[in-house]
């Protein structure tokens, strides 16, 4: 498995010319949380199946083991990276950096904390995904 998050502007044109893409986000700050969430309060929010869902622990393994971006990056604890489907929207795998790992957040909000925390986009850019090695 390849795989190279390159680091790039989306504008319209760069994602309508590219079959996935990414979104990195850190925390920059704190809300005030007025209510607690509700145990049934989580949404799915797994994609359907498609090639990100089926090569997913592949992903992992691989962003876990080594730098796939273009850029230098050291992801600190609660950074969450989205990697999307341009073409089918519903097909989407979103990540969570915990514990020195990244895991793969379900549930909406079931890892970090979308009432309380502030997300900022750090990056965006274009990725490329591979089963073939001579893919790049």
């Amino acid at each position: 498995m390849k795989i190279l998050l390159e680091e790039k502007v989306l504008g319209t044109q760069s994602k309508k010319n590219s079959k996935y893409y990414w979104v990195l986000e850190t925390v920059t700050g704190k809300n005030e949380v007025t209510q607690e969430f509700e145990e049934d309060d989580f949404q799915m929010t797994s994609s359907e199946t498609g090639f990100i869902q089926n090569v997913k622990e592949e992903i992992i393994e691989k962003i876990n083991s080594e730098n796939v971006f273009s850029f230098a990056y050291e992801p600190k604890e609660g950074d969450y990276l989205s990697i999307k489907n341009n073409l089918r929207k519903n097909e989407y795998l979103n990540l969570i950096f915990m514990n020195n790992s990244w895991k793969e957040e379900i549930y909406m909000c079931s890892y970090r904390d979308c009432e309380g925390d502030v997300y900022t986009t750090i990056k965006t850019g274009v990725a490329f995904i591979s089963e073939n090695e001579i893919f790049f």
